[in-house]
């Protein structure tokens, strides 16, 4: 942020802090920019660079309050900028351990004959026979029902590990008896 930038926001952060609607948009949007270029050069051009502005932005608001006008904005807006892109760091990479990605193609075939649908809808029921109860009861919820693993948890009384370690183990076994019908690379 050029000091040019700092004084500008500054003016409209005061401003926005009297209740200055018009004021409040334009720091939001000056902002926005502003977290845009700071978190990519940081990180690269990621997927959630646009949760990283989001997320800024609305603490912001939620703690907009609390800058003093006396002090200088622009080490206030970066501690809350720091922060927030730390914790995204965190959660991407927490979710990022947990997640694998799929290396077969889904059994499900869009577009084609009823017969080939038919076929691998077959087959994608007999994948699921090849799972343990708890595994088509724990992916059943994750994957058809779009469940959230916290929700699973709940439903099935497991803890939330549980759940990730039972849908792990569960997907490999899918991964593998696919491999074996020709489904993947």
């Amino acid at each position: 942020m050029t000091p040019e930038q700092e004084h500008e926001l500054t003016l409209l952060m005061a401003a926005s802090q009297h209740g200055d609607r018009t004021a409040y948009e334009a720091l939001l949007q000056g902002l926005g920019h502003v977290v845009r270029l700071y978190v990519c050069r940081r990180v690269g051009a990621t997927a959630w660079v646009d949760d990283v502005v989001q997320d800024v932005l609305l603490s912001l608001h939620r703690a907009r309050q609390t800058w003093n006008p006396e002090r200088p904005f622009a080490p206030w807006f970066y501690a809350v900028l720091q922060s927030r892109m730390i914790d995204a760091i965190r959660r991407h990479r927490r979710t990022a351990t947990w997640e694998e990605p799929m290396d077969v193609v889904p059994p499900v075939v869009w577009s084609q004959s009823p017969e080939a649908e038919a076929i691998a809808r077959a087959d994608l029921a007999q994948a699921m026979r090849q799972l343990s109860p708890a595994q088509r009861v724990v992916i059943e919820r994750l994957r058809l029902m779009e469940m959230s693993v916290s929700d699973v948890a709940r439903e099935t009384g497991m803890s939330e590990a549980n759940v990730k370690v039972i849908a792990h183990r569960g997907y490999a076994v899918l991964r593998k008896f696919l491999a074996g019908l020709g489904y993947g690379n």
